[in-house]
């Protein structure tokens, strides 16, 4: 039976013609292929894909944690205080500037006990007015703020009144007060009270101050 197959086959074979022996033996190539490529080729392609697209995405893990590394030691390598400190000696620097002005502003102000005798100096330059009291008021803390933090609160500013009541006609007193604005050292007008006492002579009571960081004397 096989003999007889083999032999109706070998003899079909003979009756191809070359054309259809070739078209019969690309076809059997064909099919062996593709067999191969499904069965063999293309796992081993889709695997080696998958195995790429692994490889890619440990790439880029390596590359992120290398990065992170690297920013961990610039940053393990610098100070960390660095900015703080860099805070902390702007605010220092601030403050000592501050502090600068403020110095430089209160020099120009009038020392607590040389307001009687600047004031009592222009008289000569007032003629037709009289000092007829001068009192020093208590000295008290300039703007306290109840609400006011314990530093500032430890480093107050204090207020140094001085209350003169003035007599004389309306122009020798306008005259004294002018050259009491003249003064080089500087002060502040807290209050003025003009009465006619006996026309044309009137009194005037008027209040200056000074400030000082210190309560008692400082240098002028």
């Amino acid at each position: 039976m096989n003999k007889f197959s083999y032999s109706k086959l070998e003899k079909l074979f003979n009756q191809m013609t070359l054309r259809e022996r070739f078209t019969m033996f690309s076809a059997l190539i064909i099919c062996t292929f593709l067999i191969a490529y499904f069965w063999i080729i293309d796992p081993a392609t889709i695997q080696q894909a998958k195995l790429q697209r692994t490889l890619q995405k440990s790439v880029q893990a390596e590359k992120v944690i290398n990065n992170e590394i690297e920013m961990i030691n610039k940053r393990l390598q610098e100070d960390p205080l660095k900015e703080i400190n860099n805070k902390i000696a702007f605010s220092q620097a601030t403050l000592v500037q501050l502090d600068k002005q403020l110095d430089e502003k209160l020099v120009k102000f009038i020392h607590a006990q040389k307001m009687p005798i600047a004031l009592t100096k222009v008289l000569s330059k007032s003629p037709g007015v009289r000092i007829s009291a001068l009192t020093s008021l208590p000295v008290k803390v300039f703007n306290a703020d109840k609400g006011a933090t314990e530093e500032v609160n430890k480093s107050p500013f204090y207020q140094h009144t001085l209350q003169i009541t003035l007599q004389g006609d309306y122009n020798a007193i306008y005259q004294y007060l002018l050259n009491v604005e003249s003064i080089p050292e500087k002060f502040y007008w807290h209050s003025l009270n003009y009465k006619v006492s006996n026309y044309p002579l009137a009194e005037v009571t008027l209040k200056i101050y000074t400030l000082s960081d210190q309560q008692d004397l400082v240098s002028g």
